[in-house]
């Protein structure tokens, strides 16, 4: 069927096995798609991705099959363990500078702009450490929603504090915008993730939460490998809270720091970070850490 060979081009492709259970992801999913590529029927739209090889349409199939749902703060401890540990063992390093987040396989945003509100509220404590984040994933009409930071009445009441709803965002109609103090903090690209990243930047925090599981062990080395390039010198991964680095380990401490969080292993060769004010070493500026300052009780359960 050609169920079996879409499995096939997903796996080639994304690294992601498909279980049986994403049978009804097909007429759901796809048919919309083909309405949108000018196809009258979704077989018509089959017939022409394996007949004629369009890598365009092919790169569109698997990103529609693979979208999945994000909400807002999805498992709070990571957004807690983000801002009671990390961005405050940062900020004696990167103090003058920016500290860059990468979220790799950002989906509609959600998980970006919850990075972003955790920023915002540790704004007051470190004036003198900027946060960005970067969200990359394949392109689909959820990467498409993220960039334009507009969701539904019902996305926004999963998992996002009604304080937060009012401070961030602005409605507009029956669905609700993300305001410029959110949006100046994040921006998006459209990034094949088993791909190198282009360019040079480097990321103070990687998180690739959730996700794991889904790729297949060869996909998943590249994925952690690449993960490990772009992360900097002394930064951090951070995996769901109900993930490890037991059977796959690139250059990240063999223990976690915090529930699915890992940091980089130390390497003499690697360059310090890009800043105009920084520590003698990261470890020695680590003992200095500040506690925990981050109100997590502001995060919805």
């Amino acid at each position: 069927s050609y169920y079996q060979a879409l499995k096939r081009l997903t796996l080639e492709l994304a690294g992601i096995r498909l279980g049986e259970d994403h049978r009804f992801l097909v007429e759901t999913r796809l048919s919309a798609l083909a309405r949108r590529e000018g196809f009258e029927t979704l077989p018509q739209m089959i017939e022409e991705l394996f007949s004629r090889g369009q890598t365009r349409l092919a790169i569109h199939v698997v990103s529609a099959l693979l979208e999945r749902t994000s909400r807002f703060f999805d498992d709070r401890e990571s957004f807690e363990i983000l801002g009671d540990k990390l961005l405050p063992a940062l900020h004696p390093i990167y103090r003058g500078g920016t500290v860059k987040i990468l979220v790799y396989g950002c989906s509609s945003g959600q998980e970006v702009y919850s990075a972003a509100i955790v920023a915002d509220r540790l704004a007051h404590v470190f004036p003198d450490m900027d946060v960005r984040i970067h969200g990359v994933d394949y392109p689909s009409l959820a990467l498409d929603q993220a960039k334009q930071g507009r969701f539904t009445h019902f996305e926004v009441q999963r998992g996002l504090p009604i304080r937060h709803l009012v401070e961030y965002f602005t409605r507009d109609g029956e669905d609700w915008l993300v305001n410029d103090s959110l949006r100046r903090r994040v921006d998006f690209d459209e990034h094949n993730l088993l791909s190198a990243l282009p360019g040079d930047d480097h990321y103070q925090i990687v998180m690739f939460r959730g996700r794991q599981q889904q790729y297949s062990s060869p996909a998943a080395v590249r994925i952690l490998r690449e993960i490990n390039r772009i992360t900097a010198s002394e930064g951090y991964l951070m995996l769901g809270t109900k993930e490890n680095l037991e059977k796959i380990n690139f250059g990240y401490e063999t223990k976690s720091i915090a529930p699915g969080v890992y940091k980089k292993r130390h390497q003499n060769k690697e360059s310090a970070p890009d800043t105009e004010s920084q520590e003698p070493h990261p470890s020695q500026a680590a003992k200095t850490t500040p506690k925990p300052v981050f109100d997590s009780s502001q995060i919805a359960s």
